[in-house]
């Protein structure tokens, strides 16, 4: 059975990125500093930038999403939407569909209001179920790769690099036939040695996938709710 992780894992592998540390526990210790909160909420706007993207393109035609996205991150910025980061969203994602929601909807709420407006963009304007899906599915990929690079650190100052790196493919897909002891072969590792650390870094990744999340949660309830909604993702449910 194909490991819920595998097409996430692969998609990871190839979008891989680096992000700032800044998470919603430093948010929360930032007091009563708008500008503190909305430098962090700022870090964390362009870590997930793609996400944002997302949500728009599923909306949009793809240059009216690029020009979405950019707007959406200069008013932010301009309007100190960060600022107003409250708790009772729960989560990171959860204050961040908020205010994509409220943008979207001003956006295209101005454009009917034009004179010029058409039929299209009446078009634009109809629902789209699979916005938040598509979001939620890129935040996942991008959560993930914070994930992965994490590790890959913690494996490289432990002198374990190379392994990390043979590892990692094997949990995005099955090896081919032989290609498994090849690979213990030449990292001077038995075969069954290789099986083993297969697993403890599969262990590790949902691990640190948790912890990524905790960090981007304001509650323990947040925290349940999120993982239970990014495991669907994972499963490929809606």
């Amino acid at each position: 059975m194909t490991s819920p992780y595998t097409l996430l894992l692969r998609v990871s592998l190839e979008a891989m990125a680096k992000f700032p540390s800044t998470q919603w526990s430093l948010i929360r210790r930032s007091g009563d500093s708008p500008s503190a909160r909305r430098l962090a909420f700022g870090e964390l706007a362009l870590s997930y930038r793609g996400a944002i993207r997302s949500f728009f393109s599923a909306r949009l035609p793809a240059a009216d999403a690029d020009d979405a996205t950019q707007g959406f991150m200069s008013a932010s910025f301009e309007h100190a939407w960060w600022s107003r980061a409250d708790a009772e969203c729960g989560s990171f994602r959860g204050f961040l569909l908020l205010l994509l929601r409220r943008y979207l909807g001003h956006l295209l709420q101005a454009r009917q209001d034009r004179p010029e407006a058409s039929a299209a963009s009446a078009e634009v304007a109809d629902p789209a179920p699979t916005a938040e899906q598509l979001f939620d599915t890129r935040f996942a990929l991008l959560l993930s790769a914070r994930a992965i690079d994490n590790l890959r650190l913690r494996y490289r100052e432990r002198g374990r690099g190379a392994l990390f790196e043979q590892l990692l493919p094997l949990l995005a897909a099955p090896p081919e036939h032989g290609r498994f002891k090849h690979i213990a072969e030449s990292l001077g590792l038995p075969a069954n040695t290789l099986t083993v650390e297969c697993k403890r870094l599969r262990t590790r990744l949902r691990e640190r996938m948790r912890a990524e999340l905790l960090e981007l949660c304001a509650d323990q309830q947040a925290f349940d709710d999120e993982w239970a909604a990014l495991e669907r993702v994972l499963n490929g449910h809606d």
